[in-house]
C-alpha cells in the first residue's frame, strides 16, 4: 500500500466549493479506479487555507494509472479552485488498528 499526499493551498471564498469538488472527486475515484480506497482531507489548524488530502492505493503504479489518465471533471474543478502546491508518494511501512 501507498500513500499519496496532496498539498494544497485555498483561497477562503473557495473552501466550500473545494470540499465539495474533493468529497465527489474522491468518490469517484475509488468507484472508478482499480487499487484506489479513498482519501481524507485535512486543514491545518494554524493556517485556514492550507490543505492536505491524502489518498490510499494498493501500489505505484496503480496510483500512476490513475495520475496519467484523463482526470475526472471534479479533480480538474479542485484546479481551478486551488493551488496544487505539491504532491508526495510514501510506502506504507506500518498501520496500527485503533
Amino acid at each position: 500500500m501507498i500513500r499519496v499526499v496532496y498539498e494544497w493551498h485555498v483561497s477562503p471564498e473557495n473552501i466550500a466549493e473545494f470540499c465539495d469538488a474533493w468529497k465527489s472527486t474522491t468518490q469517484i475515484v475509488r468507484e472508478t479506479y482499480p487499487g484506489a480506497h479513498g482519501s481524507c482531507l485535512l486543514e491545518e489548524e494554524n493556517k485556514p487555507n492550507q490543505f492536505l488530502a491524502i489518498a490510499r492505493w494498493n501500489s505505484k503504479e496503480e496510483w500512476r494509472d490513475f495520475w496519467s489518465s484523463d482526470n475526472p471533471p471534479e479533480l480538474m474543478k479542485m484546479s481551478q479552485l486551488a493551488k496544487l502546491k505539491n504532491v508526495n508518494v510514501y510506502n506504507e511501512v506500518g498501520v496500527h488498528p485503533v
